[in-house]
């Protein structure tokens, strides 16, 4: 038996034994990933289809659980039948890697949804997210999802940027804790763990107009200090498997290809040995966005010269590495260096000795209530008050006008990258609208040239069948025990509905009936706010905003109901916060909820009933206006607010605005 192949052996002696055998196609393959789409349409992709896609075997397929929207069985046979391929059938026998975004749940059927990571950090409960991550491990695992593209550990403190709900908020040293925790969750002892992608490095939050993927302006030190110490703490602390570039340009070049930042920051610096993965497309956009490449073949040798060792979700210009090494341009050294990283992390987490998946276990390790109890006390815990004059909780036999765009939704509260917003988009796509998310839309208009989408061809993959078991996208969340704020409230109270408006638009027809239930109740809950993921939505990836104002006619809605004279409660839903003085004035009291999830109409009833104690607290500062972004409670002297106006000492430096308050709306904690 080769030594590689002996689990007795040290992985580092079993690492460079296959690295003697492998040859340069061998070893460039290891750093390249690929999109399922192409291999499984309509059931299982056949041996000939496989050989003549992966003659030198393959790193890792990614967005791998989208295969299995419809049933866990499915994809746990189709995983075994890919790892028969690669393991039976290649010449080395080197397992693939499967690859998923998981960061609120395994995304597919049968999987336990949770609220958003920004839910979680305001918990400000970090052994949370390990007993989340922990769940979501487990069930990624048990269907062969090997490898995880999360957490995300940006330090998030402009608020028009999309993204802003998958961040644990603004403060270094939380988020640290709650990557740490997340990572060690979801990893485990590793042989039976998820091997966990930390993202964005580095600095992608912090861009020019709050844009995604725009140019990040960080001075060096405060992006070691500020922006590298969650990574620099989830290798330390919880031995983070790999990180993943930004896809932003700083100082002049997008991470990827920028070796201050990509070895010299990662490597010299931080000490890390794990592996430094492009987002999706990251490369193909060095040649196509930063033309800072003359072809997409030459940014990927600018890439692994930089210091990048993997390419998703294609790695089209990687394959193309060995054509450097032949023609003396690159050192097969530095393709072995990348190819080490790789098989440590097969070689750790078990997948030579387990490459495959028990498929009479599967259901065993999906959903269940006690994971559900677990989810819906993170919602729970996660609700912020904001502001009570008193008028919470609510008494019995109060009559409830509620209104508002989030009132009667089960959708609206729960985040993107789930089950349920990818089922939204497939259906979307499936009707022919356009939807764009990241890396997979930069390979559907570079290859694709007139063909299907990514998502038309996930969609049309699915059968009758599969759509059939899957059903609408109300009848998934119900499926997932979820009830809306106003089907729950009308168990506890006397409740008159009208929704107002819809989130975004111009449509103000449905605040007169608004306005007449507000006036013929006690008490007015408005639940409003925006939506995430990647159809119709006010935030997500790349869905950034540029005011803080509540979007549509929300404000209008608001402000009508408001006159009536009634008290208001106002709930506050979405990716991101809004700023809102006129509300905080004018309404009696406010919650924060962001994305609380599959139970968000019982956390939040409950909360406004009295039932449950509004325990969270903000792990983010809420300023006045756009205008004060960023604000952030750990300001550098002169760049914030003053913590006391004799603070300012200076006729030059007043410490705030001439044109309102220098205060934030609501502070940090």
């Amino acid at each position: 038996m080769e030594l590689y192949k002996d689990s007795s052996q040290p992985v580092e002696k079993r690492i460079e034994d296959l690295l003697k055998r492998m040859t340069l196609e061998e070893k460039a393959a290891q750093l390249c990933g690929d999109l399922p789409v192409e291999l499984i349409q309509n059931g299982m992709p056949s041996i000939e289809q496989l050989k003549e896609k992966f003659p030198y075997g393959h790193g890792r397929l990614t967005q791998y659980s989208m295969v299995g929207l419809s049933d866990p069985k499915k994809i746990a046979r189709l995983t075994n039948v890919l790892q028969k391929y690669f393991v039976e059938e290649t010449r080395l026998g080197i397992p693939v890697a499967l690859q998923s975004e998981n960061l609120c749940g395994y995304p597919a059927m049968g999987g336990t949804l949770f609220p958003s990571q920004m839910n979680v950090s305001c918990t400000w409960e970090p052994e949370l997210a390990e007993e989340m991550s922990s769940v979501i491990g487990k069930e990624s695992r048990a269907v062969g999802i090997n490898s995880a593209m999360s957490p995300v550990i940006d330090i998030v403190r402009d608020h028009r940027w999309g993204r802003v709900y998958e961040t644990y908020g603004e403060d270094t040293y939380l988020t640290s804790q709650m990557g740490i925790h997340y990572v060690k969750g979801m990893q485990g002892d590793k042989k039976h763990g998820v091997a966990c992608v930390a993202k964005h490095f580095l600095g992608y939050s912090e861009t020019q107009g709050g844009l995604n993927t725009a140019a990040t302006r960080i001075n060096d030190r405060e992006l070691y200090e500020v922006f590298a110490t969650p990574f620099e703490a989830a290798m330390r602390e919880a031995d983070v498997s790999s990180v993943m570039a930004n896809y932003a340009e700083i100082d002049g070049m997008c991470v990827v290809a920028n070796r201050k930042i990509a070895h010299d920051l990662l490597r010299d610096t931080m000490k890390f040995e794990g592996i430094l993965t492009s987002d999706g497309a990251g490369i193909l956009k060095t040649y196509t966005d930063f033309k800072t490449a003359s072809t997409y073949k030459e940014a990927g040798l600018l890439a692994k010269k930089a210091g990048t060792d993997t390419e998703i979700p294609v790695g089209a210009s990687f394959r193309q590495l060995p054509d450097y090494v032949r023609a003396g341009q690159l050192e097969e050294s530095v393709l072995d260096e990348s190819v080490r990283r790789v098989l440590k992390v097969k070689f750790e987490y078990g997948l030579f000795e387990n490459p495959y998946v028990d498929e009479d276990m599967v259901m065993e390790q999906m959903g269940n209530e006690e994971k559900n109890h677990l989810s819906e006390k993170i919602a729970g815990d996660s609700i912020v008050l904001l502001k009570n004059n008193g008028v919470l909780p609510l008494k019995k036999g109060r009559k409830l006008a509620v209104i508002g765009p989030h009132a009667d939704s089960l959708r609206y509260p729960v985040s993107g990258y789930t089950f349920p917003a990818y089922v939204e988009m497939l259906d979307a796509a499936g009707k022919g609208a356009e939807v764009s998310i990241g890396g997979m839309a930069d390979e559907a208009k570079k290859k694709n040239q007139g063909s299907v989408s990514p998502f038309e061809a996930f969609s049309k993959g699915l059968s009758a069948e599969d759509k059939k078991r899957i059903g609408d996208m109300t009848q998934v969340l119900r499926n997932m025990g979820s009830r809306s704020l106003k089907e729950v409230l009308e168990e506890r109270f006397d409740v008159v509905y009208a929704e107002g408006c819809k989130i975004t638009g111009t449509d103000e027809t449905g605040i007169l009936e608004a306005v007449e239930a507000a006036s013929n109740s006690d008490v007015v809950i408005l639940a409003c706010g925006g939506n995430c993921g990647w159809v119709d939505v006010t935030g997500g990836e790349g869905k950034d905003r540029c005011t803080l104002e509540l979007p549509g006619v929300q404000q209008k809605l608001l402000e009508a109901v408001a006159e009536t004279g009634k008290p208001v409660v106002m709930i506050l839903y979405g990716p991101g916060i809004f700023a809102l003085p006129w509300a905080c004035e004018h309404v009696s009291a406010m919650i924060q909820a962001w994305m609380p999830g599959q139970y968000a109409g019982k956390v939040v009833a409950d909360v406004l009933d009295g039932t449950r104690n509004p325990g969270g607290k903000l792990t983010t500062t809420i300023p006045r206006s756009v205008g004060q972004t960023p604000v952030t409670y750990n300001h550098r002297r002169g760049s914030g607010f003053a913590s006391k106006r004799t603070d300012a000492g200076s006729l030059i430096f007043s410490g705030g605005y001439v044109d309102q308050s220098d205060q934030p709306l609501f502070m940090f904690g």
